[in-house]
Order: structure tokens, then sequence, then C-alpha cells
């Protein structure tokens, strides 16, 4: 009887055992569930806090000397003169690159910028001094791309600022007038004006005359220089050295709803930002107006002899052959009756 009641258990756990793995092993037509369908990342847009704008790695100035029609309205008239000394060319590409964390000028740039003093014929007018010189910046990354715009676009342009000031500013050797340079406000000596449009690289005077109103070029309101495009005005004959810096202020560049002055960066860049380039040019202001016109004009019919040249004339024309380190006058006096020949049409050049 005990070997029955065995038998009848094992039986009963073997059937119950075929009826577990049948049931594991058997499929089911419930339907799976369906997986949540991939949102597609959504990037935030690029901010100059993010890192993301393309880092600058070159730059380049062009400055060209030209003449307003407004307060920001430069005129430059091209000049295809042939020059024996290039640093008296109207128009100048001067590059500087970053090598490592070092800014240095290119091979081949020159080394240093001729000016002319700028004169004031009627006071508060400004469109009645001259020379005013026109410049231009550009800044590309490592591919060689330009990069301009990423770094005027309207969502971060409130953010940067190019500054263009002078410093160690003195008068030349053979003059007995002194220089008052304060460095805290050097207008009497340099000025810089923001001439910056949206789009960046168009013009608004062509636009005024040519476009539709609604889809004219503007310029950027006060509370905007961002530096890529303006004019230098240099107000003393004085040799110094010429600093172009680019900042950042991540928080915005308006200080108490105003912006920094062209030649100091305030607290905004200075304790809340970072200075992205600063770079370094000479600068030499040899001559006046009068007396480059005077060149351009020549001497019956050729350059003007330096036997011609008298008191301050001869101290320029000294100034001139040491800073391009020649002794020949005449070739000086040469190439400034070449660029008189050489100027453009007024109806053509470039506008801001």
């Amino acid at each position: 009887m005990k070997n029955i009641c065995i038998k009848a258990s094992a039986l009963a756990l073997l059937f119950a055992g075929a009826s577990f793995f049948a049931s594991c092993g058997k499929k089911t037509d419930e339907p799976k569930p369906t997986p949540p369908e991939k949102k597609e990342e959504v990037k935030p847009t690029p901010t100059p806090a993010d890192g993301d704008l393309p880092e600058i790695t070159k730059v380049t100035f062009r400055i060209g000397e030209s003449h307003l029609h407004s307060k920001k309205g430069i005129h430059y008239l091209g000049n295809n003169a042939q020059l024996t000394f290039p640093l008296l060319a109207q128009e100048q590409l001067i590059t500087f690159v970053k090598e490592g964390d070092t800014w240095k000028l290119a091979a081949g740039a020159p080394d240093k910028f001729l000016a002319t003093e700028m004169i004031q014929y009627f006071k508060n007018d400004p469109t009645s001094a001259a020379p005013d010189y026109a410049l231009w910046v550009k800044y590309y990354d490592a591919k060689g791309n330009e990069v301009n715009a990423a770094y005027a676009d309207a969502k971060v342009r409130n953010q940067y600022q190019l500054f263009v000031f002078p410093t160690d500013v003195k008068a030349f050797e053979d003059s007995d007038d002194e220089i008052e340079f304060d460095p805290a406000n050097p207008r009497n000596v340099f000025h810089y004006e923001y001439c910056d449009t949206d789009p960046w690289n168009k013009s608004f005077q062509w636009s005024a005359k040519h476009d539709p109103e609604g889809k004219q070029v503007k310029w950027l309101s006060d509370n905007e220089p961002v530096g890529m495009k303006g004019y230098m005005q240099f107000k003393k004959m004085s040799y110094f050295t010429l600093h172009f810096a680019l900042w950042h202020a991540p928080k915005g560049k308006l200080e108490g709803g105003k912006p920094a002055p062209f030649y100091a960066p305030n607290k905004q860049f200075t304790e809340g930002g970072k200075k992205i380039f600063e770079v370094t040019l000479p600068v030499y202001v040899c001559n006046t107006r009068a007396f480059s016109d005077r060149l351009k004009e020549g001497h019956q019919g050729g350059p003007t002899p330096y036997e011609q040249l008298f008191g301050d004339d001869a101290t320029m024309a000294d100034r001139l052959k040491k800073v391009l380190k020649t002794e020949d006058w005449m070739k000086i006096a040469q190439d400034f009756v070449n660029i008189y020949k050489g100027t453009g049409d007024e109806k053509g050049g470039e506008e801001f």
C-alpha cells in the first residue's frame, strides 16, 4: 500500500512539472508594449558663455584714408598708385595671428602705421574733419574661415566690444610742443568712432539710397558698440603705441545702462569678463594735412625738392625720412605725387 502511495505522488509531481514547463514555453498573443519615441535632442543656441563661438586665431585691420559724409558716414576712395614706400599708401592691411597663447604680426604685414594729423575746419561739425581713417576689422578661425557673423549676431553682440586706444604718446624729438596726454581720456590725441551696422557687412549709406525703407541697413545704436567698422582720427603730430583689444562681457557690456568708451573697458568686462586678444602697432603721425597736400601738388610739374622746403615743412620731411629709413627725399616726394594722380573717382569707393 505504501509503495502505491509513493508511485502516485511521483506521478503527480511529474505531471505538475510537465504542466509548468509547458506553460513557460507556450507563446502568447499579448501585444508587446511600444517603446517610447526617441525625441530629437534640442541643443541650446550657442552663446559665448558656452564657449561655442569659433575661436579667433587671426585678425585683420584694414585701414583706409577717407572722409566723412555724416558723423558715421565714412567714404573711402581706393588708390592704385605704384609707390616706392608702401607705408605711404592710403590703404593698409595689417594682420595678426595667434601662435599658442601669443599674438604676433603676420609675416609680410606692415610693422607700423603712418598717419596725417587731422584738421577740423569747422567746430562741432564732424564732416569737416580730415583725414579720417576708415577701419574694417575681420576675425578668422583656425581653418581660415571668417567668423564676424558669429560675433555680430544679435543674440551675442551685446557682449563683445573692440577697444582702440593709444599709450606712450610722445612728441617728436624735433618738436618744441609738449603733448598733453591722459590715458584715462585720450580724446585730445586720438578718437575712434564706432560705425557698426545691422547686417554687420552692409553699407548704411548705399542701402539708404537704393533699398526699400523696410529693408534698409540700420546703424547699431550707441549702446551697441562692436567695432567691426569704425574710423580713427589722429589729432596731434606725435608717435605712440596703438592698441586693439577685443573683450567679452558674458552678462552684457552696459554698466548703468551706458556703454564703455572706445578707450577703456568698464567693470562688466574687467571684473566679470575676459579679454579675447590684444595687439599693438606703432603709429607715427608725422605731418599735417596741408603739408601732404602741397607734396601731392608737386613743384613745377614734378616732385617737390627738399631745397624747396622750409621751417616746419623741412622738419616734417625729416620725420618721414627717418620713419621710412631713407635719405632719398625725392622718392618720398614722388610717391605723394603718384598718390595724387592715382586718386579714384568720387562716385566710387566704399561707404559705411
